[in-house]
């Protein structure tokens, strides 16, 4: 499993080994500065934006985890007034807490 990740990072090594050759060769340091800036905030903004994914997707599992308890215990979790409609959270987590004094 090691040995596949080296395999990737020299990979992926090598070509940018070979874009910043091409791209110091034609437009300098200065450039070449500004092609490593940008592709750090790239990587930076792509790593924040993974880690709300998954925090939004830990949220929506959580929720899902709740609804399916409600529904084997018999808890209405659709709202009254609109068949297709989930209780907001916040019910929800009240149903929760009844289920646990119950």
């Amino acid at each position: 499993m090691q040995k596949d990740t080296e395999i990737k990072n020299d990979y992926i090594s090598d070509k940018v080994n070979d874009f910043v050759s091409k791209v110091g060769e034609q437009y300098g340091e200065l450039l070449l500065d500004e092609l490593f800036r940008r592709l750090d905030n790239t990587i930076s903004d792509f790593d924040t934006e993974i880690k709300e994914l998954f925090t939004n997707l830990k949220k929506d599992e959580d929720k899902k985890q709740s609804v399916i308890g409600l529904i084997r215990k018999g808890k209405t979790v659709l709202q009254s007034d609109q068949k297709d409609e989930l209780l907001s959270d916040w019910e929800i987590k009240l149903a929760e807490k009844e289920k646990e004094k119950g």
